[in-house]
């Protein structure tokens, strides 16, 4: 079965924040703590600052597989347009492994040829070694490390990767 993409409106806000709990609380134990867990979790996704990104410009969509939500992306044009950010993508880890996230991929670089962005960037926890290989199989290479403070002790550490948009990044 195929994924479904949707764009976000504002009242899909907690779709995805309910998915962003569960799939956080699946995947990153062991990659950082539970307290980072919880902390970046009402940091990142509070409803006023999904809002804001949204009200910003910041383009999210849904996932679906038979209408039912599963995951999420989001990304932003940045760099007056030669790079499109992709802030967030996310699948239940139920459905992972199964093609669904290359979808996404694909789905993010057909909007950054469109948008006629010159690269797609992300950063990604370097300590997580399936994601940095996921994409990584997707043709992204580590280019920088990054460690930002986020506050209560806590710190992003992550590897910047980035990988050229091409003309075989259709709309997929």
């Amino acid at each position: 079965m195929s994924c479904a993409f949707r764009a976000v409106t504002p009242a899909d806000l907690e779709t995805v924040r309910r998915l962003a709990d569960r799939i956080w609380h699946a995947c990153y134990p062991g990659i950082i703590s539970p307290g980072q867990i919880g902390y970046m979790l009402g940091w990142m996704y509070a409803p006023h600052k999904l809002a804001g990104e949204l009200a910003r410009g910041v383009t999210y969509e849904l996932v679906e597989l038979a209408g039912k939500p599963v995951g999420y992306l989001a990304h932003e044009l940045q760099d007056g347009g030669a790079t499109l950010h992709l802030n967030k993508l996310y699948l239940l880890t139920e459905l992972q492994g199964q093609g669904h996230g290359q979808r996404m991929l694909r789905r993010v670089f057909a909007a950054a040829r469109q948008a006629g962005a010159a690269q797609v960037e992300l950063r990604v926890n370097r300590a997580n070694v399936r994601a940095v290989r996921a994409y990584e199989r997707a043709g992204f290479q580590i280019t920088a490390t990054a460690c930002l403070d986020i506050g209560a002790g806590y710190v992003m550490d992550d590897y910047v990767m980035r990988r050229a948009v091409t003309a075989a990044d259709a709309d997929p």
